[in-house]
């Protein structure tokens, strides 16, 4: 299932920006914008795309809820997801606008009953 998880972070962080012109800010929040037209969207078996925002300072956060899974340890479970992720981020040819504009993105996670789980924060010191 992490593989899984880890595949969906990498599908929704992929952005190509066609045409857009302005800030960093204006081009995550024209992206979150269009990304919360198609939401909620189900991305597998466990996990759906509730919606996503931005923030200032080239910050994009994706709301997920995870159904399906019981996670009993989420330090342990988000200790070997991020490694993952920020693996991806370095070498995964279509993060390239995330790792060229020190994009920080963060992903929220909560259970089918809207409890919070973990969040993933991915900065660019983490990836750069």
């Amino acid at each position: 299932m992490k593989q899984d998880l880890l595949y969906i972070i990498l599908f929704i962080g992929i952005i190509i920006f066609p045409g857009c012109t302005g800030s960093i800010d204006s081009q995550l929040k024209k992206l979150s914008e269009e990304a919360n037209t198609k939401c909620p969207r189900i991305l597998d078996q466990w996990t759906r795309l509730d919606s996503c925002a931005t923030f200032p300072n080239q910050t994009i956060r994706y709301y997920h809820t995870l159904s399906e899974v019981t996670i009993t340890d989420t330090t342990l479970f988000k200790s070997q997801l991020q490694p993952q992720i920020i693996s991806s981020v370095k070498t995964n040819p279509d993060m390239k606008f995330f790792r060229e504009n020190n994009v920080t993105m963060q992903y929220e996670y909560r259970n089918q009953t809207g409890k919070y789980l973990f969040s993933v924060i991915i900065e660019p010191k983490e990836y750069k």
